[in-house]
Parts: structure tokens; sequence; C-alpha cells
């Protein structure tokens, strides 16, 4: 019951959360145009690959390692002291780096965009996450939307400008993270240790959720730096209008994953008798889920592109109708993922999320250079097939390992009795 509380509770935040990203998005895409958003795409993208550290994995580490019933003042003060640390490098490159890189506006826009690296380092999701207390971090979010739609509807629609979006970004980021980490340090204490061999034991332990996590956001945003340099910045706001729509709806899987996530992995820690049942339910509800996302993503494509953006994002309809696509395979590829993670099989974690990533390298590359911006919807479904296959030779080696029979969990009868399972349970 806990965890229908858990869903259904998240799953209500996040969509006032994202109703509000509906209401703002077509103001400032509208306002900014495809170039002015394709510029603010392309430099949060810009961005986040100078702070290929200060987001190492964390939410997955500290997840896990809090579910292991270790000290959270002890995890949360560990991660938060590393992050301090690469900070620290990280401006160093930026200061210098982006200087001798970039022209003076974006410069500057990227030196304030870069705040938002403070705020990671305090947004202690994980913790409440390992605590099933996922209410904290969905009002979280909904308290930085809000904020951040305050600013929109009062002075972004006056004075319109990419500075001015940038600001508001990392309000909403500081707002979000206050009310992650003041309900926790006024109830507890964390020692923050700078010692860099302490700190260097941390990322050894963290490093390959770290890579798994940076390589999955380059899959992501290969597509954007790609579509910016091959083609403009025009394209990027095509394809990145096209883009919110997906992540909006891949919220749901989301949720999903965030509310089924401490459920495993405890199970796991526990060393219980792993169940086919559960599994197999966990499986159809992604399955369905990815269904039903998939054909009002397609069917309504061109009608949320012209509702949402206007007509100048006309192009960006045939690219949603491609992300239908997306929206259908990637629950599977998050439900692998889930199930390798509870098993602690953190190389097998990396070597998936790699190789998605090379796949995104090479199919941007080829894609875009051959169909433009077409090419730039194109790519994740490719990706999702070759990840999809890949963890499921890895979760073919697991199940071995762990005497359960992987295909078991595709059986509709295992879904069937996992249905009843829960309802006995709950009633």
């Amino acid at each position: 019951m806990k965890l229908i509380i858990n869903f259904i509770s998240k799953l209500g935040v996040d969509s006032v959360s994202r109703l509000i990203g509906f209401l703002t998005l077509p103001i400032i895409t509208r306002a900014l145009g495809p170039e002015g958003y394709g510029l603010y795409s392309y430099l949060f993208v810009i961005l986040s690959y100078f702070g290929f550290f200060v987001d190492f994995g964390y939410l997955s580490y500290g997840t896990n390692k809090l579910c292991e019933k270790v000290d959270s003042k002890l995890i949360i003060g560990k991660i938060i002291s590393l992050q301090i640390l690469t900070l620290i490098f990280t401006y160093s490159v930026l200061f210098i780096a982006g200087y001798f890189i970039f022209d003076s506006d974006k410069y500057l826009l990227l030196l304030i965009f870069s705040f938002t690296f403070i705020t990671q380092t305090f947004a202690i999701r994980y913790y409440y996450l390992a605590n099933n207390k996922l209410y904290y971090n969905s009002i979280s979010e909904l308290a930085g939307q809000l904020i951040y739609a305050a600013l929109i509807f009062l002075v972004f629609m006056n004075y319109s400008s990419v500075t001015l979006l940038i600001i508001f970004s990392v309000i909403q980021a500081t707002v979000t993270s206050l009310f992650l980490f003041i309900p926790y340090i006024r109830k507890n204490h964390i020692r923050i240790n700078l010692n860099l061999k302490e700190n260097l034991k941390t990322l050894k332990e963290a490093y390959k959720l770290g890579l798994a996590n940076k390589a999955e956001g380059i899959t992501s945003s290969f597509i954007i730096l790609s579509a910016g340099i091959i083609l403009n910045e025009q394209a990027v706001g095509y394809y990145n209008a096209s883009n919110k729509i997906y992540l909006i709806l891949l919220t749901v899987v989301q949720g999903l994953s965030y509310t089924l996530m401490p459920v495993l992995l405890k199970s796991v820690k526990k060393n219980e008798e792993r169940n086919v049942n559960k599994l197999s339910l966990i499986f159809y509800m992604y399955l369905f889920t990815g269904i039903i996302l998939s054909l009002l993503t397609y069917f309504f494509s061109d009608t949320i592109i012209s509702v949402m953006f206007g007509e100048k994002f006309s192009e960006s309809a045939m690219i949603l109708k491609l992300f239908s696509i997306t929206i259908l395979l990637w629950p599977m590829v998050m439900f692998s993922g889930l199930v390798i993670l509870a098993f602690n099989r953190y190389n097998y974690i990396l070597i998936i999320s790699v190789t998605s990533m090379v796949l995104s390298l090479i199919f941007s590359l080829i894609f875009i250079n051959l169909f433009g911006i077409t090419g730039t919807g194109m790519v994740l479904p490719f990706v999702a097939v070759g990840t999809i296959i890949i963890s499921y030779v890895y979760l073919s080696k697991i199940s071995k390992d762990e005497n359960f029979r992987l295909n078991e969990i595709f059986y509709p009868a295992n879904f069937a009795a996992g249905i009843k399972e829960m309802l006995r349970k709950s009633s």
C-alpha cells in the first residue's frame, strides 16, 4: 500500500509541476523563437559538459548506500565533500577554458548559468529516495517550478531575453535545493572533509555509477551539441521543443522508477528470494506505460506542437512523431537498468551506458549529416534498440548467477500472479 501511495503522491505532485511547465514553455518559446530558445538549450548542454564531475551519479550511489542502512550523516557528508572539491576544479576549468573558447556574451551567460553547479551540491534527493519520502523530492521540484512560473508570468512576458531566462533557471534550482537541504540540516549535522585522499576513496566507490550517469547524459545531449555545430541554433530550438514534450511524458516512467527503486533495492539487500511475479508486474507496468504514452504522442504530435509552440515550430512535429518510438522503447531501458542496479552490477551498468553513449555519438553524426533536422529525432530510437539488446544479454548473465529464469518475467501468467499478490497485501 505504501508503494501505491508513494507512486500516486509523486505522480500527482509531479504532474502539477509538469503542468506548470506546460504553461510557461509556450510563453518562453514564442518569445525567444527557435533561435533564442535554441541558444538557451545549446548553452545548457555546453554547461553540462563543463560540470561533468559535479553531479557524478550520486543519486544512484547515495540511494544504494543509504539502502544498506549506512548512517546518512556519513554518506551525505562524503558526497557533499567530494562535490565541493569537484566544484573548485570545475570552476577553474570554466573560467580559463571558457574565456578562450567562447565570445564574451556566451562566456558571461555560461558563468551565470554555472551557479546551478552549487545548487546541485545540496540537492540531496538520494536521502529522501532511499527513505521512501518521495514527496519531499516532488514538493521541492514543485516549489522551484512555482517560483519560476511566477517570474515568467510577472517579468519575462514583459522583458524576454535569454539572459533573464538563465537567471530564472538559477533561481529555480536554488529554491529546489533549499527545500531539500534545509529540512535535513535542521535535524542532522554533517561533517565536511576536504582531505584529498579520503575524497578519492569516495570517488573510487562511486566512479562506475558516475561514468554511467554521465554516459547517459551525453547520450541525449550530444544530439543537441551536434545539431548546434552541424546545423544551427535554430535547429536546436526545433529539436529541443519536441525533446521537452518527450521529457515531460517520460516523467510518468521516472515516477515508476523512483517508486520501485527502493523496494527492489531493499529486497535484494535483505537477500530475500527473488520474486519473479513481482519482477513481471514491474515489467508490464513499464511496458503498458510506454505503449500508452507512445500512441498519445504519435497521434497528437501536430496538435501538441501547434498549441504549445505555434507555427514557428511546425518542423518540430515530425521530430515528436519519431520521439513516440523512443517513449515506447525507453521504459524497457529503464526497467533493465533498475534490475541490474538492484543486483549491484555496477560494471554492467557502466558498460551499457557507455555503449548507449557511443551509439548516440555515431548515429548523431550520421543521421544529422544525412537527414538534417529530421535526423535529430532518429537517433534515440536506434540507441534504445541497441541498449535493450545489450541489457538483455547482461540480464541473462545475471539470471544464471542469481538462479532465476529471466524469460519468466515476460510471462503474462506471472504478471497476473503479481497483481493478485499486490492486491492481497494491500487488502
